[in-house]
């Protein structure tokens, strides 16, 4: 698939001002004015990095004209397509199940962008959509911006490598152990997602550092102890801190259904 960038991760937060305090600092981004009501049971948050974030009135009723949202956490991520219903036709080809075609037009919010809601990919279980930006402009790809990487636990690393190189285009990096975790890895760079799963499933430790699905966000920062410091002071704490064979990474506890992570690019 012709697939251009991460554009923007969706997130189902419990507390919207909340969520706000905690990723703003990290999306570096200006958020704009909330959105929605009672009539579309949800409010949310936009932020112009790419955070997109929905609290829910009545979890589990449709929210903004789509399926309800019964649990917090990431809801998915959305990769950029020059063209909405090419990119429709792609998916198609490849086997992906489409949900549906909506424009922010056509939930009151005006012209702007028009996104396909894709079924999970049905190895790696990935949630995605595809986006269309309307208007002119200077779209940044998210992961030049703020984001290192979207982390999906999947049961078999290898499977759901094989399956989501042909729909992703390109190819993961090579396969990283994390010993101190117990997780074996594969990162596909250009889109920002990691691929992560047990190296040992009988880990005792394993349900503390790993669990299936999209679980994790992981920041980009230049000075970790900076950043931590920052996490901090918005009432997270943290769990561990790691070498990794690119550098340091810390992750927090969750909140809201996601672990914020903080990966140093000192460069």
């Amino acid at each position: 698939m012709q697939l251009q960038c991460l554009d923007h991760v969706h997130f189902v937060v419990p507390d919207l001002q909340r969520a706000k305090e905690i990723y703003g600092p990290f999306l570096r981004g200006e958020f704009v004015p909330d959105y929605g009501g009672p009539e579309q049971n949800a409010y949310g948050g936009w932020n112009m990095s790419g955070g997109d974030f929905i609290q829910p009135i009545e979890p589990e009723k449709s929210v903004f004209g789509g399926p309800p949202m019964p649990r917090p956490g990431l809801l998915s991520v959305s990769f950029r397509v020059a063209d909405i219903d090419e990119g429709i036709e792609q998916a198609r080809a490849a086997g992906l199940v489409v949900r549906s075609r909506v424009g922010s037009e056509d939930i009151g919010l005006g012209k702007n962008v028009v996104q396909a809601q894709l079924e999970p990919e049905p190895v790696s279980k990935l949630p995605f959509e595809l986006v269309e930006h309307q208007l002119p402009g200077e779209y940044v790809p998210l992961t030049e911006t703020a984001v290192d990487h979207v982390e999906l636990g999947v049961q078999d690393l290898d499977a759901a490598t094989e399956a989501l190189s042909p729909i992703l285009g390109d190819t993961f990096e090579p396969e990283r152990r994390d010993l101190e975790r117990g997780l074996r890895s594969r990162l596909h760079r250009r889109l920002g997602l990691r691929l992560t799963a047990p190296a040992d499933a009988s880990d005792a430790l394993l349900p503390a550092v790993w669990q299936a699905g999209l679980s994790t966000i992981g920041f980009r920062c230049h000075s970790l102890a900076e950043a931590s410091e920052v996490a901090r002071r918005a009432g997270l704490t943290i769990l561990r801190e790691v070498e990794t064979h690119a550098g340091r990474e810390a992750d927090f506890q969750a909140w809201g259904g996601v672990t914020l992570r903080l990966v140093e690019h000192p460069d």
